[in-house]
């Protein structure tokens, strides 16, 4: 490894914060993009191979998925790890932590692949497929299986990229991969709708896709192209997985737990109210968790950056990218979360169909005032998990468990879906609430910098469109006067969000962000050029 290499992880240059802020662009863009092929691709699978094989392989990703909690928290917790040791200045130690987790992870899901080989007819018997494509979906079930050992073995892998910032690696092989995986799925219409072609093509993508990211790893950690480290994993590998676990079970805990109260509405409605209105709640719901990009582009690149941070004790830098963090986040979600709440009927209705918009607003709009405060709520669970802390989101879960159930369950009795709408708004506001305070009470910040420089500019027009929604929303939706109003407070907003939201630092920090961008790529195409004002990192 090269000194000069070195000494950009031990500085932290990689954990500029114009660096954070493109990777969290990336990310976002990425997926984009990828929702994007989902909207066109889905319609053709479903016509090409029939509402049966779709559903196959929504059940095969189903099964995979509910074997997740196998990993452990393994992967969560390697790229913890590395990012500590490349902030340290250790990339030796950080290729130990990556091998340690790789050789666990791909044993643990070995041991789910031949449980799910095993289980295979079992479970077919159960979804109810038709006799003739009984033995295609076993086929499915128990290739697919050996997929879990890959995909857990590239979650480390991957998570090598991440703490060393490279997202440049991590996005484009996500690209590919969902290009290659669109691709498969073309070809196996072209060859007659055959799903044998798209079973085994989207099996070897993924062993192709283990391989691209070995080979992106490498560059943030040459010493990965050694076999050496298998054999000196050996040595120190009972110590590190015992670490590995004491951290990891409790983010797979989080992952058991989580969905619990996540889907509780969901069952309530489907016991309570019955299934055939469940769609009037979860199409809704499932178009907000779209939004859950946003976030997520943000907790994929600050979670190896505040373990880094954190490894050196960089407590101000932390709640400074901490607080911007929400600044940034709740800048960009207010002006979508008002026009799904002012026009979510119309685009129900022009989606899908009146009658459904009739039932399915109400608790759109319920859910909306609810996921925006919720969807903050990840960059504090992504810091507790950084700074060593993933026993306070499952504690949280479970102490939340009870409260849920019964909130759940009182709302939805008396007030159908709009009231399971309202219990996960009520939920989700005071989780989020109460994980800013715990944040506070275990990280040594400052004190109320979240509240002046993070939430209050942006909670204030947040406050003004809620106000204005309630108004907007009494008037007729093909009214082109309500339409102007409504383009007039996005202008509006998107005036006062740049001023006054957003500081100057903030203005300078996003022309510097491109004028960097530009600078970088000037000299890949002509070689090194004179700086661009501003442009320094």
């Amino acid at each position: 490894m090269s000194l000069t290499r070195e000494m950009s992880f031990s500085e932290g240059k990689h954990l500029g914060g114009r660096h954070l802020a493109w990777n969290s662009l990336l990310n976002l863009g990425t997926a984009v993009f990828i929702a994007g092929l989902n909207v066109i691709f889905v319609p053709l699978m479903l016509h090409s191979f029939g509402t049966e094989f779709y559903g196959v392989l929504s059940v095969t990703w189903m099964v995979l998925g509910n074997f997740s909690w196998l990993d452990f928290g393994f992967s969560r917790a390697s790229a913890r790890y590395v990012a500590q040791e490349l902030g340290r200045g250790r990339p030796d130690q950080a290729a130990l932590w990556t091998c340690t987790a790789v050789v666990s992870q791909a044993f643990l899901g070995l041991i789910g692949a031949f449980a799910i080989w095993l289980a295979a007819p079992f479970i077919v018997n159960h979804i109810h497929v038709q006799s003739e494509n009984r033995a295609l979906v076993i086929l499915t079930l128990r290739l697919f299986a050996f997929c879990i050992p890959i995909d857990f073995a590239n979650r480390s892998i991957t998570g090598v990229m991440q703490a060393g910032q490279r997202f440049d690696w991590v996005n484009g092989l996500g690209v590919f991969s969902t290009l290659s995986t669109f691709g498969v799925y073309g070809i196996g219409i072209l060859h007659g709708a055959n799903f044998k072609v798209v079973v085994y093509g989207l099996v070897v993508i993924r062993i192709i896709n283990l391989l691209g990211c070995y080979w992106g790893a490498t560059f943030v950690l040459p010493e990965l192209r050694s076999l050496r480290y298998l054999e000196t994993v050996t040595a120190s590998y009972k110590s590190r997985v015992v670490t590995l676990v004491k951290y990891g079970w409790w983010v797979a805990s989080a992952s058991i737990v989580g969905p619990l109260l996540l889907l509780f509405d969901q069952w309530m409605i489907s016991i309570l109210i019955g299934v055939s209105l469940l769609p009037f709640y979860t199409i809704p719901s499932n178009l907000l968790w779209r939004l859950g990009m946003f976030p997520n582009s943000l907790t994929t690149t600050l979670f190896p950056a505040f373990s880094a941070m954190e490894a050196k004790t960089e407590w101000s830098r932390i709640e400074h990218y901490f607080v911007r963090a929400h600044r940034y986040l709740l800048t960009a979600l207010i002006p979508i979360l008002f026009v799904l709440y002012v026009w979510g009927g119309e685009i129900l209705r022009l989606w899908i169909g009146a009658s459904f918009a009739a039932q399915a607003t109400l608790p759109l709009r319920m859910l909306v005032l609810g996921f925006a405060i919720g969807l903050l709520a990840p960059l504090s669970g992504a810091l507790l998990e950084a700074v060593g802390r993933p026993d306070i989101l499952v504690k949280l879960y479970i102490v939340e468990l009870p409260v849920n159930v019964l909130l759940v369950w009182s709302l939805t009795k008396h007030y159908g879906i709009a009231g399971a709408a309202l219990s996960y708004s009520v939920r989700t506001i005071i989780e989020t609430v109460v994980l800013w305070i715990v944040v506070y009470r275990i990280v040594p910040f400052s004190g109320a910098e979240l509240i002046k420089k993070g939430l209050l500019r942006p909670g204030l027009a947040l406050v003004f469109l809620v106000f204005a929604s309630y108004g907007l929303r009494n008037c007729s939706v093909r009214n082109f006067g309500q339409l102007g109003v409504t383009i007039a407070l996005l202008a509006a907003y998107c005036a006062y969000a740049y001023w006054i939201a957003l500081d100057a630092q903030d203005r300078k920090f996003g022309l510097d962000a491109f004028l960097a961008k530009k600078q970088r790529l000037l000299e890949k195409l002509f070689g090194p050029t004179i700086p661009l004002a501003g442009a320094e990192n």
